[in-house]
């Protein structure tokens, strides 16, 4: 019977979700025309100029991804709410997939995001930084829910019969909120460095090269973190890569200079990063595909054990 019924908090935080993404998506939509905010999105930042910006192309393409992403992922995490077994227990109540502190860092994400947009359009560029600094750590708390969540739940899927939500959580939440956190930590440390231009009026190129050294460091570190400790967490998502490659490649179209003599430290800094990204990129397909050939055989026999101890417990669906 317990299961049968629905948790009233976890259907609250998914409605509170789809609540706050949607006021995201309408506010975003209202700064962009100038309605309830002081400027758009985009004039500020032309405003504040730096030598490391992407070209303006590279923003609408992958914000336009970002929004599509998490409108798919969170329809899915609706519909999910609402299946159930064969036995009729509700799915979400005998798979705990969506914990309810990763609602609450969606949330949170959200809040940071409307917070963002009214003081980035105020030119508050210190504040906006924090509002970044938030939702970017917002992102990363409901990530490693997800992947704690799913990582638990495996053998209940494959008892269940559920693979398919297995790849479904893998593609559409993990990798679109990895595409998401990728995008946001990019934006903070350019937000950094405009506010240590603008507000502290350190020199540009100091400050932006602060901005890619940090940059750096977390490309690294994320690197080691899913090829050699989180391994089996992070397997399947790739998506932060490309979020990297495609924003140092705009960054490098709009400020490579036309004579290569007049290179500055931040587009060599700029080149070497995404060249080091490239190669995190390659290494992170070796592991997966050693990971899916060497271990493979040890995978399978989990897996067949798993389904044939359900059996003897007569816990497979009908």
């Amino acid at each position: 019977m317990h299961n049968e019924k629905h948790n009233f908090k976890n259907l609250t935080l998914l409605f509170i979700s789809v609540l706050t993404y949607s006021t995201v998506l309408i506010l975003n939509k209202l700064a962009s025309k100038k309605i309830f905010f002081p400027n758009d999105v985009g004039s500020i930042s032309r405003r504040f100029p730096l030598d490391i910006t992407p070209a303006p192309i590279i923003f609408p393409v992958i914000w336009s991804i970002i929004y599509f992403w998490q409108t798919i992922w969170l329809i899915y995490a609706a519909i999910f709410h609402f299946r159930r077994c064969s036995n009729r227990y509700l799915l979400y109540r005998v798979v705990p997939l969506f914990h309810p502190v990763f609602f609450i860092g969606f949330i949170a994400n959200n809040i940071g995001m409307i917070v963002w947009l009214f003081v980035w359009t105020n030119k508050l560029v210190g504040w906006s930084f924090v509002g970044l600094l938030f939702l970017t750590l917002s992102l990363y708390l409901a990530l490693y829910v997800s992947y704690k969540s799913l990582y638990l739940s495996q053998d209940q899927l494959f008892i269940l019969n559920l693979k398919k939500d297995l790849w479904l959580v893998r593609i559409l939440v993990q990798n679109g909120l990895a595409f998401f956190a990728t995008w946001v930590t990019i934006a903070s440390c350019l937000n950094l460095a405009t506010y240590l231009t603008y507000d502290l009026l350190i020199e540009l190129s100091i400050s932006t090269t602060c901005s890619l050294s940090i940059l750096s460091f977390i490309c690294v570190l994320f690197s080691i973190f899913e090829n050699f400790i989180w391994q089996k967490y992070l397997l399947y998502t790739f998506s932060p890569w490309l979020v990297l490659l495609t924003g140092l490649s705009g960054s490098l179209y709009k400020n490579y200079p036309k004579n290569e003599q007049n290179l500055s430290r931040n587009n060599i800094l700029t080149m070497c990063l995404l060249m080091a990204c490239a190669c995190f990129f390659v290494v992170k397909i070796v592991m997966f595909s050693l990971y899916k050939t060497i271990w493979k055989e040890r995978v399978d026999k989990k897996e067949s054990h798993r389904l044939l101890q359900a059996k003897q417990d007569n816990q497979a669906p009908l």
